[in-house]
């Protein structure tokens, strides 16, 4: 849908170029312009910065041939099967160090295989999110200190709120941890925010 949207505005703007004879190298820069930001509204938006979580879920749900798709809704709904498709396809495509790292962790994670995630985390790129999974994986552990000094090297602001939402969920203070996690979804957009969702449905108060 989205590409027959993006071929009847480029279909539209050529017809009324030629109605205002605009000269060609002028209409071919408007024409190209708008097209780009319509094709980044149409098919990044939702990734990187859409704030409702049903138009991501729609998005990713209609993209499941895409794996990195597939293991976002995969993973926020449950779906052992399609995290598991997911994550091997992924590893298949991408050879590098770090992206393996990454799918690796995160399926660890999603098992809940700390061991597992711990090992994998080391090759992790870029460093914050090596130190995000770090934390993650300390306080797992019960190393809350060790988990406190890898989160003084999270700058991401979705991030330290979901550790410090992590961190007051094991010290009992359950308010503190619904602010958090509340924080932590304010911050977020796109397939981030939908996770977090996924993830906290139940605390969230979500308008």
């Amino acid at each position: 849908m989205r590409f027959v949207i993006l071929f009847g505005v480029a279909f539209l703007l050529g017809i009324l170029m030629a109605f205002l004879e605009m000269s060609e190298p002028f209409g071919w820069i408007i024409s190209m312009i708008v097209i780009v930001f319509l094709s980044t509204y149409l098919f990044v938006y939702p990734i990187f910065w859409e704030k409702n979580v049903k138009k991501v879920e729609s998005y990713l749900k209609k993209r499941r041939k895409n794996p990195l798709f597939k293991l976002y809704y995969g993973m926020g709904n449950r779906i052992d099967q399609d995290v598991k498709e997911a994550t091997e396809a992924l590893l298949r495509k991408y050879k590098q160090p770090a992206r393996q790292a990454m799918f690796k962790t995160l399926y660890a994670l999603y098992e809940n295989d700390i061991l597992r995630a711990k090992k994998d985390i080391v090759d992790i790129r870029p460093p914050k999110y090596k130190a995000y999974y770090q934390a993650v994986v300390a306080m797992e552990e019960g190393k809350m200190e060790q988990a406190a000094k890898f989160g003084e090297q999270v700058k991401t602001e979705w991030m330290k709120h979901a550790l410090a939402a992590a961190i007051a969920k094991k010290a009992g203070n359950h308010g503190e941890y619904v602010a958090e996690i509340q924080n932590a979804f304010e911050k977020s957009r796109g397939v981030q925010r939908y996770i977090i969702y996924k993830q906290y449905e139940v605390d969230l108060k979500v308008n």
